[in-house]
């Protein structure tokens, strides 16, 4: 999800950087260009990656409940805030379901560090003899 989020990203980026260079050029011309920005081609691009972000965040969260716990775990959550960090910041923002996602995300990533801190301090007890 993330190499195709990648290329998602570049190739609007690409579009966008096109799109600026035409109409400029075509502005030198008199010739008009406020077709080219009335698609909502970008927009579209843009919502689908949100969706494209909530799903990968309920991904994680479904991977959160079936493992055991661990710096494995861990990872996958800061990949899953990273991945939507980046989404939110290509597409201006969430929806309201994927903020939840987000959410949802973020209280089993504060219950994970609280069972692991718990599972820590067990394994330290034992070993220093509390």
């Amino acid at each position: 999800m993330q190499a195709l989020f990648e290329k998602l990203e570049h190739g609007v980026y690409n579009i966008s950087r096109m799109r600026e260079s035409a109409a400029n050029r075509y502005k030198l011309f008199h010739i008009p260009a406020n077709w080219m920005f009335d698609n909502g081609f970008v927009s579209q691009i843009k919502l689908a990656s949100v969706k494209l972000a909530m799903k990968y965040m309920k991904r994680v969260s479904a991977e959160l409940e079936t493992g055991g716990g661990g710096p494995e775990e861990e990872e996958l959550i800061v990949q899953g805030v990273r991945f939507a960090f980046r989404v939110h910041q290509f597409a201006g923002g969430f929806d309201v379901e994927t903020m939840r996602a987000f959410q949802e995300l973020r209280d089993k990533a504060r219950s994970c560090h609280l069972q692991c801190h718990s599972q820590q301090q067990k394994f330290l007890c034992r070993s220093a003899t509390c």
